[in-house]
């Protein structure tokens, strides 16, 4: 999608814009007509934010879907896959469930919290669980997609039922599955879509987190893209 012209007061479930590329995404998240939104971007960008507050504007304003599901990939920070670590499959998810509902709570206040997860409206789950479901009527996000292969993505997207949209997050600095290679999973599959009118794709520049946070990040990503001198 090409965007003509976005309105720099455009609010999202209380959120607003705080960059052009910001305002550029919410426009993205809010059309209809665009089925597959890819967010890409640094840590801190607001990647994560800008889906989930389209999701609740879509299930709570607009009712245009029922529920917002959040998958995440099954992969510990350097690779590590969960099911080799100890505890139940809810004790493992529950730090990666616990960074969407950070997010989230920074977000809504903990009364819509409660009424959005009382009554079913968001769903955090692994991606194991996509398999042999079909998606309807949700606003899908896939978050950390770069730590996807390229197959398993295109099984995702290949889920989405009727009434459906889907948002991919990623920063391909940030693999957590070393099988996948920098040019490997969610960029070939961008590369891929791009120029069809159900796919829009932006990356987010600005980190709206602490000057720490941003120099961390840069310096994680020259790490991924050759050795530091």
């Amino acid at each position: 999608k090409r965007v003509q012209l976005v309105r720099g007061d455009r609010e999202v479930f209380g959120l607003r814009g705080r960059s052009a590329e910001q305002r550029v995404a919410l426009d993205l998240l809010l059309d209809e007509s665009v089925g597959i939104v890819s967010l890409g971007g640094k840590a801190g960008t607001g990647k994560s934010a800008l889906a989930l507050c389209a999701g609740l504007e879509a299930v709570l304003e607009r009712r245009t879907h029922r529920k917002v599901m959040v998958f995440r990939p099954l992969y510990a920070v350097g690779g590590q896959e969960l099911g080799y670590l100890p505890g139940s499959e809810s004790d493992k998810m529950g730090p990666w469930a616990q960074a969407v509902f950070d997010t989230l709570e920074g977000l809504a206040s903990p009364a819509v919290l409660d009424e959005v997860l009382s009554r079913g409206m968001l769903e955090v789950l692994p991606l194991t669980h996509i398999r042999g479901r079909s998606l309807h009527d949700a606003f899908v996000i896939v978050d950390e997609a770069q730590s996807l292969e390229r197959n398993v993505l295109l099984t995702v997207l290949s889920r989405l039922g009727t009434g459906s949209r889907v948002v991919l997050t990623h920063d391909v600095a940030q693999r957590d599955n070393l099988r996948v290679g920098r040019h490997d999973g969610v960029v070939a599959v961008i590369e891929k879509l791009k120029g069809h009118p159900l796919f829009a794709h932006i990356t987010l520049l600005r980190s709206e987190r602490s000057p720490i946070a941003a120099l961390v990040t840069e310096m994680l990503e020259e790490i991924s893209q050759g050795p530091l001198p």
